[in-house]
């Protein structure tokens, strides 16, 4: 699993609790009416603690956020989650900074990076919620730089960034293959607390990592981007994803180097030497 944008204002408020009395008294502070049969923990997730909840034999996704609870995205989900394209929201409280989605079953087919796949990150980059900010990824890559004492590289990658036309909208900002569900309807993004405006390229480098493209199969993966999404294609559309590849990848090893996840680095650095080709 990549770190994506958890890399980008990571706050923690009070320590998670375990699955015990502890926990279930959260619960039914924030969802009163909510009967749990069983209660177990997930193993997923590296910032935030998740749980499966059964009531009446239906599952839900118990998301218990480490730091604030992400209101705006949460609501920006619960939009898309109508047109089909993210999990949906059962409700959220924010004092407990607890969350409660419909558990989703992913089918028995392979994840691939499909033109239905990418049809819904249009309809996903396509939603203009009114009250979401935007990302400082600037400022991010400028930590980033120092964290791997490669500040002078971070700050000409940045001048690099800044020479292509910005191309803002509603990103997910984590798009890891842990953040996707394959199920019957389709895919299905999860996980939005760090979703944000940012620039679109930002959403499609982090695909090219999470499924390990070349350059030149990034590239055909951008050309067919453009076409489902009957858009034009810019010419320097090529060199902006190559630009944003290693940006992201810059974000993700400087994330794990900082937690040291020294495991998660070597396949980022290499996959940054191919991109910087």
């Amino acid at each position: 699993m990549y770190a994506g944008m958890k890399y980008i204002n990571e706050k923690r408020v009070n320590p998670l609790p375990p699955c015990d009395t502890q926990l279930r008294a959260l619960i039914r502070q924030a969802f009163p009416e909510m009967a749990i049969h069983s209660l177990r923990p997930l193993n997923k997730g590296l910032s935030n603690k998740n749980y499966f909840l059964e009531q009446a034999q239906q599952g839900f996704l118990l998301k218990h956020y480490s730091g604030t609870l992400p209101v705006k995205a949460l609501d920006a989900q619960s939009q898309l989650a109508q047109l089909g394209v993210a999990q949906p929201l059962i409700g959220y409280h924010a004092k407990t900074r607890l969350a409660l989605f419909e558990f989703m079953d992913q089918s028995d087919d392979a994840m691939l990076l499909s033109d239905g796949l990418l049809e819904q990150l249009h309809m996903l980059h396509s939603l203009a919620p009114p009250r979401v900010g935007k990302l400082d990824l600037y400022g991010a890559l400028t930590e980033a730089g120092q964290v791997l004492a490669c500040s002078t590289q971070v700050a000409q990658l940045g001048q690099l960034l800044a020479q292509y036309e910005a191309d803002m909208c509603f990103c997910h900002n984590d798009l890891v293959k842990d953040n996707i569900l394959v199920t019957a309807q389709g895919p299905v993004f999860i996980d939005f607390e760090y979703a944000q405006y940012n620039d679109r390229y930002f959403d499609l480098a982090a695909l090219c990592v999470s499924f390990a493209l070349s350059v030149a199969d990034g590239h055909k993966m951008l050309e067919r981007y453009y076409r489902l999404a009957k858009l034009p294609l810019p010419g320097y559309g090529g060199k902006k994803l190559t630009s944003y590849v290693q940006a992201y990848l810059l974000l993700c090893i400087a994330w794990y180097q900082q937690r040291d996840l020294k495991r998660y680095i070597g396949p980022l650095q290499s996959q940054l030497k191919v991109w910087q080709s």
